[in-house]
């Protein structure tokens, strides 16, 4: 994975889902956190980005995506577990298949590593009040612009 770590740095690639249904937006949480991100993973070695956002949902709620188009490209620099990151993310945005029983449930379970993520349906207008980090998401999402955008996002 494109991820390494530099004294109390650390460096990371990662590649975020933005999905969202019916005026809902998914958001997940591994089981130990008390704060709520976007799906997605770290990007590997000779993989394009688009190519991570499938591996990852299928590893993590066994579930096939399409790729629709990339959101933004961010920049993004925070403290967490005591080391101070640097993150390049892609976002796009994806949908499941049509099909897709997740659709139809509030709340479902998943895996990473050995990690329990939770998994929930957000209604928008609901987003302001979670705890979601990077903050931005938390009006980004509300007008999703046609173009390609460079975010430049420092703390939480």
């Amino acid at each position: 994975m494109l991820c390494f770590d530099r004294k109390n740095s650390r460096f990371n690639l990662r590649v975020v889902g933005v999905m969202i249904q019916d005026n809902k937006i998914l958001v997940h949480r591994s089981e130990n956190d008390d704060f709520w991100a976007l799906p997605g993973g770290r990007n590997e070695f000779h993989e394009f980005s688009e190519e991570t956002l499938i591996r990852e949902m299928k590893e993590e709620i066994n579930e096939e995506v399409d790729v629709e188009r990339l959101l933004w490209v961010v920049e993004n620099f925070f403290d967490f577990d005591e080391k101070k990151y640097h993150e390049i993310a892609f976002y796009y945005l994806m949908k499941l298949k049509n099909d897709s029983e997740l659709y139809k449930v509030s709340e479902f379970y998943g895996k990473e590593d050995n990690c329990n993520l939770i998994f929930k349906w957000v209604d928008l207008k609901d987003l302001k009040n979670l705890e979601i980090y990077p903050t931005f998401l938390k009006t980004k999402v509300m007008n999703l612009s046609d173009n390609i955008e460079h975010i430049k996002h420092e703390g939480d």
